[in-house]
């Protein structure tokens, strides 16, 4: 049974305080939901439904000339509240199509599509970008005043495909295939009548991958010395760095690091690939092993929370998915004077990299560096060997043993 609005807000504003929230931004939402409240109780509607929450907004918009701030910040509080009555939980980052639109059909839709997505086995980012992507597409169609959903036509999607050509062939194959995956959804149920993902092309074409960025082993070294293992956030970020230079996980894997995954007795890690959805073992090495007892011990905040690493401040809980670690890198980089430059990345992935690249360089065969790395295919793993010098400096060819002729042919 679902929650009265009432129950609702008063829910979510003690969420929010527990998740550290200010008194004033609690405040102000109170304000506003008490309003809200208000208004649907004259509709006679008592739980939560974003489209009238939304009509609620724009009667309210009418009589007071909002600045788009404070617009915004109202969207936010209705976003807030329809992600807590659907998944339970505060969002960390207000990232939703609802703050992008004024079209009730449309945001209805999204809202509708967002939770499709969520259903199906696709992670926070990956919706986030598709819902970006799409939303795109909505205020092309709003600028352009198509307005209703059954004005869609092939005409149309031509036109939006013709504003995309500024953009790099990378970021058009992105929105236009964001954009196929929510037509089609839109047929699938029912609410177009034509297949307008036909009419959107597929992108192909050969991209030149960039050699990935790496670290040598004295520089990992001097990373890791720079860490304090003394400071609780900072036994966290030692052991976390530990995986990913010593192991190779990705760092999405060693943010969803849980306990079951550790297994003591063999000395192994096994988890299923947030990236592939494949399992992969690994070795506990020594060093990575004492580096989480340590941290767990010492360190980690005493809630009942199965996974390993957590955020240090309230609420704690899992590290975020958005929070790719750069910054974490980029400290310890600064105290370990170590290099930054714009043309080289080096986040975790980078660490990752430098494995790779090591690993290579004492003749570690590919196929067995792909199934350290988890790589699905032995292509993903091969762009390395464009790092490995000495391996390349074996495959030149001996001018002077072809017999080149003055005129250059041999």
């Amino acid at each position: 049974m679902k929650k009265k609005l009432d129950e609702l807000t008063d829910e979510v504003l003690n969420e929010l305080e527990a998740s550290g929230y200010s008194k004033l931004t609690r405040d102000n939402f109170r304000y506003f939901w008490n309003g809200m409240i208000r208004y649907f109780e004259s509709q006679n509607i008592y739980e939560f439904n974003t489209k009238i929450a939304m009509e609620y907004l724009e009667i309210r918009s009418s009589k007071t000339d909002l600045r788009k701030h404070s617009k915004n910040f109202i969207k936010r509080a209705i976003f807030i509240l329809d992600h807590y009555n659907n998944y339970g939980e505060i969002p960390l980052r207000c990232y939703t199509p609802i703050t992008k639109s004024n079209n009730p059909q449309y945001i209805e839709i999204l809202n509708d599509y967002g939770k499709h997505l969520a259903e199906g086995e696709y992670s926070s980012r990956t919706i986030e970008g598709y819902l970006k992507n799409v939303v795109g597409f909505i205020q092309f169609l709003e600028e352009n005043e198509y307005l209703c959903i059954d004005e869609w036509s092939a005409e149309i999607m031509f036109k939006y495909i013709e504003t995309l050509s500024e953009f790099k062939k990378a970021t058009i194959k992105h929105k236009t295939g964001s954009l196929r995956l929510f037509l089609r959804y839109l047929y699938l149920e029912n609410i177009i009548k034509e297949d307008l993902s036909q009419y959107i092309g597929t992108i192909r074409g050969t991209y030149h991958q960039k050699l990935p960025s790496f670290w040598t082993k004295n520089e990992v070294n001097q990373l890791l010395a720079a860490i304090d293992q003394n400071n609780p956030n900072e036994k966290r970020d030692y052991a976390m760095i530990l995986l990913v230079a010593r192991l190779g996980l990705r760092s999405s894997d060693v943010k969803k690091l849980k306990f079951e995954n550790l297994h003591w007795k063999e000395n192994q890690i096994v988890i299923i690939q947030s990236k592939t959805g494949e399992p992969l073992t690994l070795p506990l090495l020594r060093d990575v092993g004492w580096a989480i007892i340590d941290y767990v011990q010492n360190a980690r905040p005493k809630v009942d929370n199965q996974h390993v690493f957590l955020r240090h401040l309230p609420p704690y809980a899992e590290l975020s998915e958005r929070n790719h670690l750069y910054k974490t890198i980029e400290k310890y980089m600064i105290r370990a004077k170590l290099p930054i430059s714009a043309k080289k990345r080096n986040g975790m992935h980078s660490l990752r990299h430098s494995l790779a690249t090591t690993l290579m360089e004492e003749n570690i065969a590919l196929s067995n560096i792909s199934d350290i790395l988890g790589h699905t295919s032995v292509d993903s793993t091969s762009i390395y060997l464009n790092v490995d010098i000495n391996r390349l400096r074996d495959c030149a060819l001996d001018v002077n043993k072809l017999g080149v002729k003055q005129d250059g042919k041999l």
